[in-house]
């Protein structure tokens, strides 16, 4: 069923024959500052910026072979390849066929990365939440893969945190008690840095394995580096596989210690903010919770500017295209 929710540029008023003067004056200066915020895409002067950018390929064939045929009514150019498709520089990716200008991506992911909910951004930008859930998609998407090249190296800290099932999603035992400790209801979140870099993957269900955490994360820690741990045994063969000099410590003892003393407080630290990310976004599916780890992985990772984070997450978009081809699931009504 389509995801229908209501535009945020209509007023009570708008269908009455003789609104009041007051209403008359809210609903002037309020769909005023929503044309504001929604710049029509030709007047957004982004032509510019999407010209900058030149498809390495046909979108359609893949084939070099292309050449280019003018402009469209936006000014943006066009290109015709050998096998007879006309395509744009964002023809493919996830700024294809758009009816919001990319300037109000750059608001939307500031917000992201500022712990916003999906609800408030929605609220903050005038778009409907159906807008707001389908850019998280897009966001997802072209993050997919942001992680794959993070290798972490020198000091590394790890240590597991967890994060529950939505309560529908809980299991309960014969009783209908819901599993205490560490059960299928608390989902294992691996997170990793060495003060540069913090990498964050999903190992399963309650405690993790030695074969998960090695899979997690064989290859994003450089051999021969220095990992801080706890003395569980869930990290025996990655040490041993990659050749770390292992330091650990007793978990029972460290729960004891001041933030100031714990010397696995450098990954306590994120796992606290990584929560309150999470806790931001409480309703989602926990099957997204890996693309959620990957975004909050880019918004804590370098540049630490949030306007440079849009600069590269754009020229992810251009360099690296790929379409979220699902429009009618976020059926926006306008």
């Amino acid at each position: 069923m389509a995801n229908r929710s209501k535009s945020r540029k209509r007023t009570p008023w708008d269908d009455l024959p003789e609104p009041t003067i007051v209403q008359e004056f809210l609903q002037m200066h309020y769909v005023a500052r929503y044309d504001q915020r929604h710049p029509k895409i030709k007047d957004a002067g982004e032509s510019k910026l999407i010209n900058s950018f030149t498809p390495a390929k046909c979108p359609y064939c893949e084939s070099d072979d292309f050449v280019k045929i003018g402009f469209d009514s936006n000014g943006i150019r066009r290109y015709k390849c050998s096998c007879g498709k006309t395509f744009k520089p964002t023809t493919g990716t996830i700024f294809d066929s758009r009816r919001i200008p990319i300037c109000e991506w750059i608001e939307y992911c500031l917000n992201i990365f500022r712990y916003v909910s999906l609800n408030a951004d929605s609220w903050n930008n005038r778009n409907a939440i159906s807008t707001s859930k389908y850019w998280l998609e897009k966001l997802f998407l072209t993050l997919e893969n942001s992680q794959n090249n993070v290798i972490l190296s020198g000091t590394v800290w790890l240590d597991e945190t967890y994060y529950s099932l939505m309560m529908r999603e809980r299991v309960r035992d014969e009783s209908g008690r819901l599993l205490r400790g560490l059960s299928r209801n608390q989902i294992c979140i691996g997170v990793a840095t060495d003060k540069k870099h913090t990498i964050c993957f999903v190992e399963g269900f309650g405690k993790p394995s030695q074969k998960r955490s090695y899979e997690a994360f064989k290859d994003h820690i450089a051999p021969g580096s220095t990992l801080i741990h706890d003395k569980e045994k869930t990290h025996k063969k990655l040490v041993e596989k990659l050749h770390l000099k292992s330091v650990s410590y007793s978990s029972a003892k460290l729960k004891r210690l001041a933030d100031s003393e714990n010397p696995l407080d450098t990954v306590n630290r994120i796992h606290c903010l990584l929560k309150m990310f999470l806790n931001a976004h409480s309703g989602f599916s926990r099957d997204d919770l890996q693309n959620y780890l990957n975004l909050y992985s880019f918004v804590i990772n370098p540049p630490s500017d949030h306007l440079e984070k849009v600069e590269k997450i754009i020229k992810m978009v251009f360099e690296n295209p790929k379409s979220l081809k699902y429009r009618e699931q976020f059926v926006e009504i306008t």
